[in-house]
């Protein structure tokens, strides 16, 4: 059986994907993706289910790091998202 992963694990993980997806929208044409796009790396890259998902996109929107356009399901890397993955 395996160990349960800590707590402080499981946060720096959360933040390294976060730095990582921000990574990857910085490289696309201008620097936005559709959710599900976002969704899919997310999945195939970092291993992140919906829930999870969801929750770093509440925090990219929240910290305004992403501008999330409800409309057209798109989340575009905002200044302060760029500042972010140079920290």
């Amino acid at each position: 059986m395996p160990e349960p992963v800590s707590e402080e694990r499981q946060k720096a993980f959360f933040e390294k994907a976060r730095k990582g997806v921000l990574a990857w929208l910085a490289k696309r044409d201008g620097a936005s993706a559709t959710l599900s796009e976002m969704h899919a790396h997310s999945s195939e890259r970092y291993l992140i289910t919906h829930p999870g998902f969801s929750r770093r996109m509440e925090s990219f929107v929240a910290e305004s790091l992403v501008d999330d356009d409800d409309g057209t399901m798109t989340a575009t890397l905002t200044d302060a998202g760029r500042e972010f993955i140079a920290r």
